[in-house]
């Protein structure tokens, strides 16, 4: 059997789901995965395919319930979920490629819509795209952080840029300003919106209505940025 493979189970609620079965040599038991791309079954080489659509079946109330779930958050995508072969820049999809080569270089292709990767290793794949986010976030970030900073007349100090898991932007009391380095991945009204979000933290270090004028004052459409962040933030990862 290839290393990826798929079945075909009945939910309790009569809806017939595609999962996907993938074998692992490292693991030793079966585990069921559940999220915005789709159901997926991670099982041992050894276990055969009857063994893991009883397996499946014995968990099928709590995978139509996270179906459910996923299935009412990707509605509010404004875009369908990333595939292996997908990354998204400045809130647009792009399809990838790696390339193995003796030297490594990214070719940006807007008119395909494809960035294609040419890495020495292949094993290197997702940190070749990390640092090309984090290179992207910077380009972005000294450009726009300054102009900023001087249209609403505040200072700040160092600008950084990290892997947070749950915040896009933080502040700290020294005037220190940190971003994610997947802001790259927003659309650019969304990202003038953080910025400017952490800029009145230094004027405002918390979340008082007062902060919240300052910002609807500097920037009238904040609201709708709050709601696409809420409803696709959670989906601009790495895969």
């Amino acid at each position: 059997m290839s290393p990826e493979s798929w079945i075909e189970v009945i939910l309790s609620d009569k809806s017939i789901l595609s999962v996907k079965l993938v074998r692992s040599r490292r693991n030793k038991r079966m585990c069921i995965r559940v999220d915005r791309c789709g159901t997926s079954v991670i099982s041992p080489v050894s276990v055969d395919t009857e063994a893991i659509r009883n397996f499946v079946n014995d968990n099928n109330a709590w995978i139509l319930k996270k179906t459910k779930f996923y299935t009412k958050l990707n509605n509010k995508l404004e875009y369908s979920p990333l595939q292996n072969d997908e990354i998204i820049y400045l809130g647009k999809k792009y399809k990838i490629k790696f390339v193995k080569d003796t030297f490594q270089y990214t070719i940006f292709s807007e008119n395909l819509m494809k960035i294609t990767f040419h890495v020495k290793d292949r094993r290197s794949c997702k940190r070749n795209i990390v640092n090309w986010y984090r290179d992207q976030t910077k380009k972005l970030l000294d450009n726009k952080v300054p102009l900023f900073g001087k249209k609403l007349s505040i200072s700040y100090g160092k600008v950084r840029i990290g892997s947070q898991k749950l915040r896009w932007g933080s502040c700290s009391k020294e005037g220190n300003l940190n971003f994610n380095l997947l802001l790259s991945t927003l659309p650019v009204n969304i990202i003038d919106y953080i910025i400017i979000h952490e800029l009145f933290h230094l004027v405002e270090f918390n979340h008082s209505d007062h902060f919240w004028k300052l910002v609807e004052h500097a920037f009238p459409t904040y609201k709708d940025c709050r709601t696409w962040l809420k409803n696709n933030g959670a989906c601009l990862q790495i895969q």
